[in-house]
């Protein structure tokens, strides 16, 4: 029988390791000493993680919890000897499922790190628990557990340890189910609390929390610019603010996928290929909503090489949920707050940062149907993905950041605070069409969330909320450009009024 000796409490990892390389110094600067002063108990050196290149596959959060758990910053060799070991006896892929299976029945248990999730199967009244390492959706869960943390389970799903019992003589209607999950601890916060997190805010300068917000999601502020770092600022809104619509096209290695695939468990990436509006919306034959119902975020990661499987429908119904948070699948509506986030590459003049002369408009690499002014008008942003730099190793934070779980939740908060109001209470957008007005409204608030989360309705600094409003506009008008080359009789006419502060 096996035992849970040196099995944390949060976790996942795996692969062969390598002896643990020693680690930079810790950082002295005024800066770093800063926030561990005021954030000690949810901030992580961040480069204290990327020791073994056999982790890079595995979320951001996981390496970070067992990092915050056994690793001593100043002497890190030993702890992550340690880490190195609990991942290779406690981690297992997917390919080696049928040996997991045999090591819990022939040992009656045995603790597992991985990933969880659970349904509720309607005509059995019975929870199933999805343990993707055991290749099994039929795996019987504790009671305790769901009562725990059923709100994370039952939703987006949680990284955790969980140790799996055999019982042979479980049945349900003469089927065997003899996997049952007896005790399951998340890798994440299951609490946090946001004013706590707010009220943080105010310890810090403007610049020294955006250079936070960038080394908390891994890159060095030091290396780049502030045009950059507002950037890498907006491809965080699709976490804070629901329903966001948003593409970025740009050259190869710049980091997107980096951050939609590690900010947080909420999110998902569709990798090229085929989807339909099962895997997506709804799969009627299982019953069960699709990653748009069930996700805060989903990335189309090289999107001009995913293929819609009954285009006209997917896109219709894509269309339609990118406008109204609503889809319809048979006679049944759903409502959801997922963001659509489009990513993809774009032939770049590198040395002038700007698109290859060669394409007809900024669409152009998209598949031929989303091509479509209607879907196209529906984004909020395009970020200029052009200008973002290639990451290179010594672009990677080196100094302390939030644990990306706990930033995670944060921005899970956040979106439920509404930051629209700031806007619309402090700027005139003139005879802007609804559409433009949306679009430029729901990118400020999402900045303001990230960069502001202090802030509230009746104490709006205008300033800073017209600053944030012109990089949103030319996010939104970027998109109406494009569209206007597209379809000049429908959108040549647009112009973007300049858009003034009430108290002007």
């Amino acid at each position: 029988m096996s035992t849970n000796e040196d099995v944390p409490q949060k976790v996942t990892g795996g692969g062969d390791t390598e002896p643990a390389a020693k680690q930079s110094p810790v950082p002295a600067d005024a800066f770093n000493q800063k926030i561990i002063s005021h954030l000690a108990d949810r901030v992580i050196l961040k480069p204290l993680t990327r020791w073994n290149e056999a982790y890079k596959e595995f979320p951001r959060y996981v390496m970070e919890y067992l990092v915050s758990r056994y690793v001593d910053a100043h002497d890190p060799v030993d702890g992550q000897r340690k880490i190195d070991r609990i991942l290779t006896e406690r981690y297992a892929e997917s390919a080696k499922k049928e040996l997991i299976k045999s090591r819990i029945k022939e040992n009656g248990e045995y603790s597992l790190l991985g990933q969880l999730t659970v349904r509720l199967d309607q005509a059995k009244d019975h929870y199933w628990a999805d343990v993707p390492a055991l290749g099994d959706n039929t795996v019987r869960v504790s009671p305790r557990i769901l009562d725990q943390y059923s709100d994370v389970l039952l939703t987006s799903g949680a990284w955790g340890t969980m140790l799996i019992e055999y019982d042979a003589t479980y049945e349900v209607k003469s089927r065997k189910y003899p996997f049952y999950i007896r005790e399951f601890t998340p890798l994440q916060y299951t609490r946090i609390d946001l004013d706590d997190f707010i009220a943080k805010r105010l310890l810090f300068t403007d610049e020294e929390w955006l250079d936070l917000l960038v080394q908390s999601i891994g890159f060095n502020p030091s290396r780049f610019s502030q045009r950059v770092k507002m950037l890498m600022m907006l491809r965080l809104v699709p976490f804070v603010e629901s329903n966001y619509n948003v593409i970025e096209l740009g050259p190869r290695e710049t980091g997107k996928t980096y951050t939609y695939r590690n900010t947080s468990n909420r999110s998902f990436v569709i990798s090229g290929g085929k989807t339909t509006p099962a895997t997506l919306f709804f799969n009627k034959g299982s019953r069960r909503l699709g990653v748009v119902g069930l996700k805060h975020v989903v990335f189309f990661d090289e999107i001009a090489n995913t293929r819609f499987e009954d285009a006209d429908a997917s896109v219709s119904i894509l269309k339609d949920y990118m406008q109204t948070g609503k889809f319809t699948r048979g006679d049944q509506e759903f409502s959801a707050q997922c963001s659509i986030v489009l990513g993809g590459n774009i032939d770049t003049d590198l040395e002038r940062t700007v698109p290859k002369g060669h394409y007809e408009h900024l669409f152009s690499p998209l598949p031929a149907e989303l091509q479509d002014a209607a879907f196209l008008d529906r984004i909020h942003a395009y970020v200029p993905g052009w200008e973002m730099p290639k990451i290179k190793p010594e672009n990677y934070a080196n100094g302390y950041g939030f644990l990306t779980d706990y930033l995670a939740e944060i921005f899970a908060d956040l979106r439920r605070r509404n930051f629209q109001t700031h806007v619309a209470a402090t700027m005139d957008f003139g005879g802007m069409t609804s559409r433009n007005q949306d679009a430029i409204k729901k990118t400020t608030a999402g900045m303001l969330k990230l960069l502001y989360p202090n802030m509230t309705a009746d104490q709006v600094d205008a300033g800073k909320v017209r600053a944030l409003v012109a990089f949103a506009a030319e996010m939104r008008k970027r998109v109406v450009d494009q569209l206007a080359v597209m379809k000049p009789e429908e959108f040549g006419g647009v112009i973007f009024p300049s858009m003034e502060s009430h108290d002007e």
